[in-house]
C-alpha cells in the first residue's frame, strides 16, 4: 500500500531544518513514500521546484506552507508561492477561506502542559477539558486537526486526539521532520497517491484517522 507524508521541512524554506532537498528525496524514495506535503516555514515551493523533485525522485510534492501566527501554527494546503500570509490567526483563516485553501491546525497543544516554554504555549487557558478546548473559535474554522505529531509528547498528542474526536473533524498525522532521521516517522497509508493538491484535499476531507 502506498503512503504519503503530511508535514515536514527542508533547508529550502525552513531555517530550523537540516534536511537538504536531495536528502529528502533520497529518504522518501527509499521508503517508497508516494507523496509529500512539504510545509516550509517561510515559503511555498514553486511549481518548477516541485516538478524537478518529482522528476528526479519519483515522489509527488504538494504546495503548502506552515504559517506561524499569534495562535500557533497552521498548515495551509494550496498556498501560492510568493504570498506573504498574515501573522494574525483570524486574518490568516479569513485569507485561506477566501481562496478556498484547506487548513490544518498543526500540533495545537504543543507546550500546553509545559511550564518552561510559556512564551510558546498555545492560546488556551490551562486545565480545560477537551470539550471546553473544542469551543475555541479557531477550531470551528480549520478544516482538520493534526492529532499525531512526532515532535510532540504523548500527552500533547493524546489531548489533540480527544479534542479532534469531540469536534468530529478530519484528523491528520505528521512527522514534522526537521532532520533526515525523522523523515517517515509518521506516514498515512492511502489506496492511491493523490495526483494533485485537489485530490489530496478531497482525501483529507474524508479522513477519519483513529490512532491507538
Amino acid at each position: 500500500m502506498p503512503h504519503i507524508e503530511l508535514h515536514l521541512h527542508t533547508k529550502a524554506g525552513s531555517a530550523d531544518s537540516s534536511i537538504s532537498v536531495d536528502a529528502l528525496g533520497q529518504s522518501a524514495a527509499e521508503q517508497e513514500t508516494g507523496g509529500l506535503l512539504v510545509t516550509e516555514h517561510w515559503r511555498v515551493w514553486t511549481e518548477g521546484e516541485r516538478a524537478l523533485f518529482e522528476d528526479r525522485w519519483g515522489v509527488r510534492v504538494y504546495p503548502a506552507i506552515e504559517a506561524t501566527t499569534n495562535a500557533g501554527h497552521f498548515i495551509v494546503l494550496g498556498a501560492e508561492p510568493g504570498v506573504t500570509l498574515p501573522y494574525d490567526a483570524t486574518e490568516l483563516l479569513d485569507h485561506a477561506a477566501g481562496r478556498g485553501h484547506f487548513v490544518v491546525w498543526a500540533h495545537p497543544f504543543r507546550h500546553y502542559f509545559d511550564g518552561i516554554h510559556t512564551s510558546q504555549r498555545p492560546p488556551f487557558e490551562a486545565n480545560l477539558t477537551p470539550e471546553e478546548l473544542a469551543r475555541h473559535p479557531h477550531f470551528s474554522r480549520v478544516d482538520a486537526i493534526e492529532v499525531e505529531n512526532a515532535g510532540c509528547t504523548e500527552r500533547e498528542n493524546a489531548l489533540a486526539l480527544e479534542v479532534g474526536r469531540v469536534l468530529g473533524k478530519p484528523m491528520t498525522a505528521g512527522s514534522d521532520a526537521h532532520d533526515v532521521e525523522h523523515v517517515g516517522a509518521r506516514r498515512l497509508p492511502v489506496s492511491a497517491v493523490p495526483a494533485s493538491i485537489e485530490e489530496l484535499v478531497e482525501l483529507l476531507r474524508e479522513l477519519s484517522l483513529e490512532l491507538t
